[in-house]
């Protein structure tokens, strides 16, 4: 029997996470069923069942991935002596969030789910815990290279801001989806007044002496 590869067991999930986002997009998360996956994989259903026991499984792969495929960027900074600012970094982010149709839907059909099925709760704070280290490690490097913070300040103003950050990224998905373009641009508009506002109160000028 031939030997199975890593190259190949990839490949399989990649088409089974890409059929069902072609799924959800037609017909809605709630309105996907495991069979619909297997149809549109073009597989027998034991092949899926090989990489994945549900579709809850399936659906923390398939987040993990989009998902770190859109903050990649954040981790590009290496020794680079000047990091992007905040605004030149969450905005596009969300838009690739918002573009990217089924992706805000799904997300926010996930969380909805979340509120009363606890494996949904799993895979919503699996996501919300790594995209919360992604932004609290960008904010880290821009307030200490960009922001001139020492390296305690830095961290805890990274540690302060990440959630709130993050949560209005949640928000402007939870109304642009809800509402449509014209809360899209409403909201973006006000995402990026407050990042804004945020260099200006990190500058190396307005902070107090012992945050320096």
């Amino acid at each position: 029997m031939p030997k199975v590869t890593e190259e190949h067991r990839q490949a399989m999930r990649l088409r089974i996470q890409d059929a069902a986002l072609a799924c959800i997009a037609r017909k809605g998360f709630s309105g996907t069923s495991m069979a619909d996956i297997v149809k549109e994989a073009d597989l027998s259903a034991g092949a899926v069942y090989v990489y994945y026991s549900s579709k809850a499984e399936l659906t923390t792969d398939v987040g993990r991935r989009v998902m770190e495929q859109r903050v990649a960027e954040l981790e590009d900074f290496g020794d680079a002596a000047e990091v992007p600012a905040p605004r030149e970094v969450f905005p596009p982010l969300l838009d690739s969030l918002l573009d990217d149709n089924p992706l805000a839907p799904t997300l926010l059909q996930i969380w909805g789910e979340s509120a009363h099925d606890k494996e949904f709760a799993e895979i919503a704070g699996a996501i919300f815990e790594s995209l919360l280290g992604f932004f609290t490690d960008y904010l880290r490097a821009y307030f200490r290279r960009s922001a001139a913070m020492d390296g305690d300040a830095a961290e805890l103003r990274a540690r302060e801001l990440a959630p709130a950050i993050l949560a209005m990224m949640q928000g402007a998905v939870v109304q642009t989806t809800v509402f449509g373009p014209s809360a899209r641009a409403s909201v973006g508009a006000g995402f990026r007044a407050m990042l804004a506002h945020l260099e200006c109160s990190a500058s190396p000028e307005s902070l107090d002496p012992g945050l320096r």
